[in-house]
């Protein structure tokens, strides 16, 4: 299926491709249209179990409450979904 492109998208397109981020335009647009995809994707389920303290985290951010993640905190972010992903591989299997 072939579409017409603004003389900026080809322009643009052509740049990419002869730069070497991608071997063609079909590459190139194939690329933009799963970079799309992501975007446009629904956010992921989070269950029922963390969504108490989802919404919390919300609210205390709403009402100012919130301070910046430190490396601590990004590092117990990580460990608990690597908990969170484990138990749910072996509920999987």
């Amino acid at each position: 299926m072939n579409h017409d492109l603004s003389p900026q998208s080809e322009q643009y397109l052509d740049k990419i491709v002869s730069g070497g981020l991608y071997p063609s335009k079909e590459a190139a647009l194939e690329a933009a249209v799963e970079a799309l995809r992501e975007k446009t994707e629904p956010i992921p389920f989070v269950p029922d179990e963390h969504m108490a303290s989802v919404e919390e985290a919300i609210e205390e951010s709403r009402a100012g409450r919130a301070t910046p993640m430190m490396a601590t905190d990004w590092a117990e972010l990580r460990q608990r979904a690597h908990d969170v992903a484990a138990r749910s591989a072996r509920r999987g299997s």
